[in-house]
C-alpha cells in the first residue's frame, strides 16, 4: 500500500502544487504589480516634495531636516551615496533618472535627490516588510495544505486497499492449487463488482478442473478395460494368428496402454492439487546410483555421468526428479547416434541436470516449442523412434512443479538439454501439499 499510496499522493500533490505556483504566478504579475503602482503613487508627490526641497537646502542641513520628517512619518529617512547603492546596473539608471525604486530585500524606497549624487531612502517600511514574509507565509501555506491532502487520500484508500489486498491472497491462494479459495468482497466495496467476477472464474476453474480430473479417470477406466479384453480375446483366437501378425498386435496394444499411461501422468502432474513427496538427497552420488538404469535404456549407447568433486545438495521429489531425467535420457538415446553425456553442475540459479546427445540436434524455431504436449518435430513422425510427443511436457511439468524449468540448451553437437531446479523449495507453489517425511519411491 506504501507504494501505491506514494504515487497517488505525489501525483495529487503536483497538480495541487502546479495550479497553485500557476495562480501565485497570474497573483504576482497582476495584483502586486498594481500594488507596487499604487504604493509608488502614494510615496511619489511627498519624495519629489522632499527630495526637491532637500535639492534647495545646503547638504550641512539635511540631517536636521531629515531627522525632523523621520519622527513626523515615524520612519527612518536617511541618505547614501549613489555609487553605493547594492543595485542591479538598470535600477540605478531608473535611479538617476528620477524615479522611485522599491527594494523589497530591506522593505525601503530609493529616490536621488536632483543635482546630487546622493539617495534619499526610507524605510524599512513596515508594509513591505509584511509583504517580504508574505511570501515565505504562503509558500508554508502551500506545504502545509499539501500534507495535509494526505489524510483524506488515505482514508478514501484504505478500503479500496484492504479490499485489492484480499483480492490478491485469493489469487494467490488460487494459484497455489486451493481451487476454493474466493475473495468475497462485501457487496458495499467499489471493487464488488470485480470480486465478483473473479470468484465466478474461481468457480468455474475449479468446475473445469473438478471435470477434467473425471473426464480422466473415466478415460482410464473405459480405455484400459477394452484393451485387456482385446488382449484376452487375441489370446484365445482360433486358429492362432502368425507369431509376426501377434507380436505387432501386441506391440500396438503396448503402444495404446503407453499412451494411456502418459496422458494419465501429464493429468496427474497438472493437476494443482498434487503433492510432493519430499526427500533430502545428495544428486551426485543419487545420479551414480542410477546410471546402470540410463545404460539399461540405450544399450547400444554409451551414457557417461559427470558429477562435480563437491557434493550437491537438494531437496525435492525423487520420484519425479527419477521420471523426468528417465524421459529426457530416452529421448537423448532415441535421437543420438552413439553416445549421451549427463553432466550436474550448480550455479547462482541452482542445480542443473544436463543431457546432451550426439544427433542431430533440433532447430532454434522449435526450442520452445518441443515442450508442449503432443509435439513431434518433423524428423521424429515415425513412432518407432518420435514416441507420443509427451516425455518433454512431463519434463517440463515436473520441473515447474519444483520451483524449475526446463530448456534447451546452444550446442555444437546434437540436443543438449538443462533442468534446472532450484536448491530450495521456496518456489514451489504445492509445498503446503507436500509430505516432508515421505520416502522417495
Amino acid at each position: 500500500m506504501r507504494h501505491l499510496f506514494t504515487q497517488f499522493y505525489l501525483l495529487v500533490f503536483g497538480c495541487f502544487l502546479i495550479a497553485a505556483l500557476l495562480m501565485g504566478g497570474i497573483y504576482q504579475f497582476t495584483a502586486e504589480r498594481t500594488e507596487n503602482r499604487y504604493l509608488e503613487g502614494l510615496v511619489q508627490d511627498f519624495l519629489d516634495r522632499f527630495t526637491q526641497e532637500l535639492a534647495t537646502m545646503p547638504q550641512p542641513q539635511w540631517p536636521a531636516k531629515i531627522n525632523d520628517f523621520s519622527q513626523r512619518l515615524h520612519l527612518a529617512l536617511h541618505t547614501a551615496p549613489l555609487d553605493t547603492q547594492p543595485l542591479a546596473r538598470e535600477d540605478i539608471a531608473f535611479l538617476q533618472a528620477g524615479n522611485i525604486v522599491i527594494v523589497e530585500d530591506d522593505a525601503t524606497f530609493r529616490q536621488r535627490i536632483p543635482d546630487s549624487n546622493r539617495v534619499l531612502i526610507i524605510g524599512p517600511v513596515p508594509y513591505l516588510s509584511f509583504r517580504h514574509e508574505q511570501h515565505w507565509l504562503v509558500l508554508g501555506f502551500i506545504v502545509l495544505l499539501g500534507l495535509s491532502l494526505a489524510v483524506p487520500i488515505l482514508l478514501w484508500m484504505r478500503p479500496h486497499w484492504r479490499d485489492m489486498q484480499q483480492l490478491e491472497a485469493a489469487a494467490k491462494s488460487l494459484g497455489n492449487g486451493e481451487l476454493d479459495a474466493r475473495a468475497a468482497l462485501d457487496n458495499s466495496s467499489s471493487l464488488a463488482t470485480l470480486g465478483a467476477t473473479f470468484d465466478q472464474m474461481a468457480q468455474r476453474l475449479q468446475e473445469l478442473i473438478s471435470g477434467r480430473k473425471q473426464l480422466t479417470d473415466a478415460i482410464a477406466h473405459e480405455l484400459r478395460t477394452p484393451l485387456v479384453r482385446l488382449r484376452y480375446r487375441l489370446a484365445l483366437l482360433e486358429p492362432a494368428p502368425r507369431a509376426a501378425d501377434s507380436a505387432a498386435l501386441e506391440q500396438d496394444i503396448e503402444a495404446l496402454e503407453f499412451l494411456i499411461e502418459e496422458m494419465l501422468t501429464y493429468s496427474r502432474l497438472n493437476q494443482p492439487e498434487l503433492p510432493l513427496q519430499l526427500s533430502d538427497v545428495e544428486l551426485g552420488q543419487w545420479a551414480r546410483e542410477h546410471l546402470p538404469d540410463w545404460q539399461a535404456q540405450g544399450a547400444a549407447h554409451r551414457i557417461t555421468l559427470h558429477c562435480p568433486a563437491v557434493p550437491l545438495y537438494w531437496r525435492g521429489d525423487l520420484r519425479l526428479l527419477a521420471r523426468a531425467m528417465d524421459n529426457l535420457v530416452g529421448n537423448a538415446v532415441r535421437h543420438g547416434n552413439s553416445v549421451v553425456q549427463i553432466r550436474l553442475t550448480q550455479s547462482k540459479q541452482g542445480i542443473c541436470l544436463s543431457v546432451q546427445d550426439d544427433g542431430p540436434g533440433v532447430a532454434n524455431q522449435e526450442a520452445q516449442r518441443i515442450f508442449e504436449p503432443f509435439v513431434r518435430l518433423d524428423e521424429s513422425r515415425d513412432r518407432r523412434t518420435g514416441g507420443i510427443g509427451l516425455g518433454l511436457a512431463i519434463v517440463r511439468s515436473i520441473a515447474h512443479l519444483h520451483g524449475g524449468e526446463i530448456s534447451l540448451q546452444p550446442s555444437d553437437q546434437g540436443a543438449l538439454f538443462c533442468l534446472q531446479l532450484p536448491v530450495h523449495l521456496d518456489t514451489n507453489r504445492y509445498q503446503h501439499n507436500t509430505d516432508p517425511q515421505a520416502p522417495a519411491a
